[in-house]
């Protein structure tokens, strides 16, 4: 970019920056201005997101002169009626909150395109094409509901256009202002509307019963809200739904419900989830010899969140294997971790199963397996795990007498597997000799 621009930035608190923010009317923040030589205005970037990649091509883009303010605002004094150019200057303007500006073009797109035959275009934030001339009616009726606090412009669009791909995003924007400002029964009204239209939206729920909360006019209503957005949420908790439900119970006087939904159970439940998922995050990664550094991080996370589980220290290990940190895999999981598991042979059991797997720390592993079986002498399970340890160690002799007890220790239901893996082993010895 050095080569193609001299950059500044303005900073708000300063005074050579206020003075910028004033000349170009910026309101929101980040916003890039692409000025020519001589400080006229070429085109603009309102707002910043991951990846940097996604920004570059919108800078590219720029000094292509592609859909630039400049070549739009010339191609719209060209040809007034040229559909696209005044309703893609339109979305210049409404970017930088110019609404005057951007509700005059919106509105000759509606008047030079009713039927909506001329174009459309992909939101980001959608998966469906929308019209030109549909997207400039739902312009037409947001830009004014943010000052006038009146809903009837947007009411109207979703009257005209109840399954458009826009109709989500107009129900988000009443949302703001029956979440606050609406009458009471008006406010019901509106959400009862809008969960029986987009029935799997909690967040609509949430809102409902967050304003109920707000108004404690009538909180016996909201119990029915509340159980139906528990019953939607059941299956994946939601913090901030949890919250709101807990909010509400507190209010109604049911502070053993607030409990089970929002105490301890659902923070023990996300510290899991928390370290589950950036151990999901590590391997994904550790398997692919990519992004490295972020998998040990994240592993190294995981056991900051969860420490004390077999699992997550189990899994961890795992990833500084595949990471080639051996020594720290060891220091999670190894001969420490079956000290302090000396007697509990299940987690011991885990640990020596895993080791086995690996075909590292086989002498620590051993050890375990020994305890085990002073633990659980005629436990058919133990004896079997020591069997796969010695084969992976290379004491087949030794396998196959360690076999031989499980086969006889075990119960008639595990009887035939631990009979046919005695079998695979004394099979294996002989194709040796």
């Amino acid at each position: 970019m050095s080569r193609n621009f001299v950059v500044v930035r303005a900073d708000r608190d300063e005074e050579t920056g206020a003075l910028a923010f004033q000349k170009f009317g910026i309101r929101g923040t980040p916003t890039t201005m692409i000025l020519d030589g001589d400080g006229a205005e070429v085109d603009w970037i309102v707002g910043f997101g991951p990846p940097a990649e996604k920004f570059k091509a919108k800078v590219d883009k720029a000094l292509a002169g592609t859909d630039t303010f400049r070549a739009l605002a010339a191609a719209h004094a060209a040809d007034p009626k040229d559909v696209a150019a005044a309703f893609k200057l339109g979305r210049k303007y409404a970017e930088r909150a110019r609404d005057d500006q951007a509700l005059s073009l919106f509105r000759s797109v509606v008047a030079l395109d009713a039927e909506g035959k001329a174009g459309s275009f992909t939101p980001d934030y959608l998966k469906a094409p929308v019209t030109f001339t549909e997207y400039a009616e739902y312009e037409i009726a947001r830009i004014p509901l943010q000052g006038k606090r009146d809903p009837a412009g947007m009411r109207a669009f979703l009257k005209k256009y109840p399954d458009g791909p826009m109709a989500r995003m107009a129900y988000s924007f009443l949302d703001v202002f029956f979440i606050g400002t609406a009458p009471e029964a008006e406010a019901d009204a509106f959400y009862a509307e809008y969960t029986a239209k987009f029935p799997a939206e909690t967040y609509v729920l949430q809102k409902w019963l967050s304003r109920i909360v707000k108004e404690k006019t009538d909180l016996g209503k909201g119990k029915a809200v509340a159980e139906r957005l528990e019953e939607r949420t059941q299956n994946n908790p939601d913090p901030y739904a949890q919250a709101v439900m807990a909010e509400y119970y507190l209010a109604a006087g049911d502070k053993a419900k607030a409990e089970e939904l929002f105490g301890r159970p659902f923070f023990e439940s996300h510290v899991a989830d928390v370290a589950f998922g950036l151990l999901e995050f590590a391997d994904f990664w550790a398997q692919r010899g990519e992004n490295l550094d972020d998998a040990e991080a994240a592993a190294d996370a995981a056991l900051k969140v969860h420490p004390d589980y077999m699992y997550v220290r189990q899994q961890a290990a795992a990833v500084y294997l595949k990471l080639g940190r051996e020594a720290k895999a060891l220091e999670v999981f190894g001969p420490a971790f079956a000290r302090k598991y000396w007697d509990e042979p299940g987690e011991l059991r885990s640990y020596i199963y895993f080791w086995t797997q690996q075909g590292k720390n086989l002498d620590g592993a051993l050890a375990a397996a020994r305890r085990t079986l002073e633990l659980r002498p005629r436990a058919y399970y133990h004896w079997s795990a020591l069997s796969d340890l010695l084969l992976k160690m290379g004491s087949r002799p030794e396998a196959v007498q360690a076999a031989e007890k499980a086969v006889e220790f075990a119960s008639p239901a595990a009887k035939p597997a631990m009979q046919k893996n005695l079998e695979k082993i004394k099979s294996q010895a002989t194709d040796k000799k």
